[in-house]
């Protein structure tokens, strides 16, 4: 296991307690089981609050992104529930709002074992810009780091892509994947 050293950082202007995972050099995980400045709260998604996908997915798809309705049909359909060993599905909730969601699979297209896959990560408009995608990206890659050993993603998004980079996933030409990093 890798050692845990309790810090603390300014989000939003309130300190927060956060933890220093040794395993990545350079990234600092956001301990999200408790609510940030009261407002914002980590909630896995489960089948008894997936019908909360509607909104936002109705959002992305008008702004041209289908993967969160592919979401919740493969979440209803059986097809994709993040109830493997290691997978879940994370909604960011801003007060009572579902402002985003992220997450975590055993990657379908790879056949090694211990790679996991980022899946759907999607963060409200009013809400961009404003530290939540990160959120919930290193809070996957705390969770990935417990059973998986590499974690890879796809974005056709040059901002998305962008995005990954600064949190140390490195471009790939792998099959289905754009970026990759070890954990």
């Amino acid at each position: 296991g890798s050692s845990l050293f309790d810090q603390r950082l300014f989000f939003k202007g309130q300190s927060v307690p956060i933890q220093y995972c040794c395993k990545f050099k350079y990234c600092l995980f956001i301990h999200l089981n408790m609510a940030l400045d009261n407002t914002c709260k980590l909630v896995e998604i489960t089948g008894e609050n997936i019908s909360v996908l509607h909104n936002l997915a109705g959002e992305a798809t008008r702004n041209g992104y289908y993967f969160l309705q592919r979401t919740m049909d493969d979440w209803y359909s059986g097809a994709n529930t993040f109830d493997k060993p290691g997978e879940k599905l994370w909604g960011l909730f801003i007060k009572k709002e579902l402002a985003g969601i992220g997450g975590l699979n055993i990657d379908p297209y790879c056949l090694t074992p211990g790679v996991g896959r980022v899946r759907h990560l999607y963060i409200k408009e009013v809400y961009r810009r404003a530290g939540y995608a990160t959120l919930l990206m290193e809070k996957i890659m705390e969770v990935a780091a417990c059973n998986f050993t590499v974690l890879r993603l796809f974005t056709d998004n040059a901002g998305a892509a962008a995005f990954y980079e600064k949190l140390g996933f490195k471009q790939t030409g792998e099959y289905k994947a754009s970026h990759f990093i070890k954990i």
